[in-house]
């Protein structure tokens, strides 16, 4: 699953000054972008499992979550999409399956081929604490593209740690437990994959 794009997806903030450049080399755009993509985590090709992720935030895994999402993961064309059926109830959880899960894990693009239509360049970087900030352009390849253009800070330095558990079905090991986890903002989603469907080869 795509989670990991959810909390390590490019931060758009533009109203923050740029510095200077430092003395190190500034990478190639393609090189910024290809270092957030391999943040995106690609969940196993199967045709559906079900899918309860608990979020938690600024706590351990031992605390009850904040918010409970359970859905189904369904692959289509390599790239898996997840439909939440129900969610804890609250403000919080509401806004995170609305504005977060909907719209980072239910698109039907995947990032690669969504990002491959524009041509990018760096424009400027900047330091937030000790992380590196990168401001990049894209102009779409064709006119007429819609969108024409987009740009964005990525956070060069963002990482999500993660821990999975496998469990063997047959002749293949499917993922059953997953723990995704960002520093940044203390935040851990904690996942569990149940009742696998498999396709015809």
């Amino acid at each position: 699953m795509r989670l990991a794009g959810t909390l390590a997806a490019a931060a758009i903030v533009l109203t923050l000054p740029v510095r200077p450049a430092a003395a190190v080399s500034v990478p190639a755009a393609g090189e910024i972008l290809q270092r957030m993509l391999t943040t995106i985590a690609a969940m196993p090709e199967v045709v559906s499992a079900d899918a309860e992720l608990r979020l938690r935030i600024v706590k351990s895994l031992t605390a009850p979550p904040d918010c409970v999402f359970r859905g189904t993961v369904r692959v289509t064309g390599g790239h898996p999409k997840v439909r939440i059926g129900g969610h804890t109830f609250g403000l919080l959880c509401w806004a995170v399956d609305r504005y977060v899960i909907d719209r980072q894990l239910e698109g039907s693009e995947p990032w690669e081929r969504f990002l491959a239509r524009f041509t990018f360049e760096v424009l400027g970087e900047k330091l937030v604490g000790n992380g590196r900030y990168y401001l990049l352009q894209g102009k779409a390849r064709e006119s007429g593209s819609d969108p024409g253009a987009m740009i964005g800070w990525i956070d060069f330095d963002r990482r999500i740690d993660t821990v999975q558990s496998y469990t063997q079905m047959g002749r293949m090991w499917m993922p059953t437990y997953q723990i995704l986890y960002a520093p940044r903002f203390d935040a851990s989603m904690e996942i569990l994959y149940s009742n696998f469907q498999f396709g015809a080869r």
